[in-house]
């Protein structure tokens, strides 16, 4: 027993010498279990897409935006429909996603969810509160399965902005056909 003198290297020496074979057990054990786990583990791909948001290029105080609604809203609106099962069902019969053992679509939907990630992108530059993208993910056991997957949900997430823009614009230009006509009937 050492006491409450300070150690100095002999004392190093000295429990090394004691615990040398504990310590070279682990060094040769713990790297071939972890080279063995790897091939019992399965292996999973993610694959990822970037989308950006651009703003309006015209200043709010010029042209009113067409969509007024924050980025937030709209991206939770957005995932909530794509995350539905008839949007996701297709994409599963398409890929055969997780068509092993007696897995019931109920299943492979839940998985599928589970599989796919949405992770919105805080701006630090502009220190504003939108949004200026979005990481969409997917994990897959297959790389090339998994590419395609997340690039068929980044289109349907596209394609839904494009429709909700073009249904908000077009509710935007039947309200002034209105306003135009009411003023023509007037000024008649």
């Amino acid at each position: 027993m050492l006491g409450h003198r300070k150690l100095e290297a002999a004392d190093y020496v000295a429990i090394l010498k004691r615990r040398r074979v504990l310590i070279i057990s682990c060094l040769a054990i713990f790297p071939v279990l972890a080279a063995a786990s790897t091939f019992f583990l399965p292996a999973k791909y993610l694959s990822q897409t970037l989308v950006l948001i651009e703003e309006q290029k015209v200043p709010d105080d010029l042209v009113k935006p067409v969509i007024s609604a924050d980025l937030d809203s709209r991206l939770s609106s957005m995932k909530e429909q794509i995350m539905s099962r008839s949007r996701i069902q297709p994409i599963i019969e398409k890929y055969n996603l997780y068509s092993t053992g007696h897995v019931t679509m109920d299943d492979r939907v839940d998985l599928t969810r589970k599989a796919i990630d949405i992770k919105p992108i805080r701006s630090t530059i502009t220190n504003n509160k939108g949004l200026p993208g979005f990481f969409i993910t997917f994990t897959a056991k297959d790389a090339h399965t998994a590419q395609l997957v997340c690039g068929e949900i980044t289109t349907l997430f596209v394609n839904e902005n494009l429709r909700s823009r073009e249904s908000s614009a077009e509710g935007t230009t039947d309200f002034l056909k209105g306003q135009l006509a009411d003023a023509k009937r007037n000024l008649d």
